[in-house]
């Protein structure tokens, strides 16, 4: 089973920095979940909130400022908010990046896809990226755009079936679940269809063995470190 770092090593490090990305990979996790929007100036920086103050020492929208702007925030121990280019540039052998698409409003989803598209284009990566969204209608955007990319439907509070449904719209390689909605009934069906199991945000070793014993094919933690085998 597989151990991504959600947001890095978000339980112990500053989420989305590069310190947290870091100290997972020190531990040997197989992926980084990470959360990317864009800024003003339609750069893609790796940052979850829509507003800046939970985890910065900034205030306001985030894509209201330019990535000068939020390059001059501290978010947390020194560190700067990342774009997603300074990843692959470090991380090209691995580990594998897991990039959630960030929507805070009902605006155009495709900017922030034609740019992930377009910079993914430039490296070339051990382990190819997984995009991942709750926003379904982005997915669907993202499929039209690139045949072959790896997507993960990310989801909560739907009829399962119906995730499964635009799983295969999508040609999803994976679905992403959370822990409190997980069950056998879920992963069985999901790998009878042959779609992958990620399950969010597994933070104990109870939770961990659970999702081992169901076949669940990667867990995504803020304690790397505590879920492992």
């Amino acid at each position: 089973m597989k151990v991504f770092a959600h947001r890095g090593f978000s339980g112990q490090y500053p989420e989305n920095t590069i310190l947290a990305f870091d100290k997972a990979h020190e531990l040997g996790v197989d992926g980084f979940e990470l959360d990317i929007q864009l800024s003003s100036d339609q750069k893609i920086v790796v940052f979850h909130d829509q507003t800046l103050a939970r985890t910065t020492n900034g205030h306001g929208c985030l894509s209201r400022y330019s990535l000068p702007e939020l390059k001059q925030y501290d978010a947390g121990q020194g560190e700067h908010i990342p774009t997603l280019a300074e990843l692959p540039k470090t991380y090209y052998l691995g580990p594998q990046l897991m990039n959630e698409l960030k929507y805070h409003t009902r605006r155009n989803s495709q900017p922030l896809v034609d740019a992930l598209v377009k910079l993914l284009k430039r490296f070339k990566l051990k382990y190819p990226p997984i995009i991942c969204s709750f926003n379904w209608p982005a997915l669907v955007y993202l499929r039209k755009k690139n045949r072959n990319i790896n997507i993960a439907l990310l989801h909560t509070h739907k009829p399962f079936p119906r995730v499964l449904k635009m799983a295969q719209l999508i040609k999803a390689s994976a679905i992403s679940t959370n822990i409190n909605e997980l069950s056998s009934r879920k992963a069985a069906l999901a790998q009878a269809l042959g779609l992958k199991m990620f399950v969010w945000t597994v933070n104990s070793k109870k939770q961990a063995a659970l999702c081992r014993q169901l076949g669940v094919y990667g867990i995504i933690s803020n304690f790397p470190a505590e879920v492992r085998p």
